[in-house]
């Protein structure tokens, strides 16, 4: 019995080990624009603060991630229709969970620490900077991130394949 545990223990880290070797492309367009605060999918809105304190002008609204996001929510969608049609009996509530402000944030945003790679308004205590969405508060931002790194990826690639498999391996986080 201690063999099998030990085992399935081994297994396990083994593997964890592999996943963190692996990059998925959501990790690859991370570490491929880490300290880039031209990066307009990982830019968000608040960050227009920094950079007038910096430049002297204002952020082109284009130039953040919001239209990006949209674009974002979409291929979600799609994905997870694509995903799940015909795997459940109600479509729209099954893929109703990984839509979710929630989701996006404290399970796909936690697993990427995508706040690390994200240009906002880090010196403003009104903003949230963790992995818990709440209804009250401003964490919609992450959310809104996670959706225009989605649409910044399909945009370069054009491969909703890929997309589709990203958000796969997120339903299983």
């Amino acid at each position: 019995m201690d063999l099998l545990v030990y085992i399935l223990e081994e297994s396990r880290a083994y593997r964890r080990r592999l996943r963190k070797r692996i990059m998925d492309a959501f990790e690859r367009y991370l570490e491929q624009n880490k300290c880039n605060p031209e990066c307009r999918a990982l830019t968000c809105k608040s960050y227009g603060e920094v950079y007038k304190r910096e430049h002297h002008c204002e952020i082109e609204p284009k130039e953040t991630n919001f239209e990006l996001a949209t674009y974002g929510d979409a291929l979600l969608k799609f994905a997870l229709c694509s995903l799940l049609l015909d795997k459940c009996t109600q479509l729209t509530e099954e893929k109703k969970q990984y839509e979710t402000d929630k989701f996006l944030i404290e399970t796909v945003a936690k697993h990427y620490q995508l706040l690390d790679y994200m240009n906002f308004d880090r010196s403003n205590n009104k903003i949230p900077q963790c992995y818990e969405a709440f209804e009250n508060e401003n964490t919609k931002y992450i959310a809104t991130t996670v959706e225009a790194v989605l649409g910044a990826i399909y945009q370069k690639n054009e491969d909703f394949q890929e997309i589709s498999g990203l958000v796969e391996s997120w339903t299983k986080l």
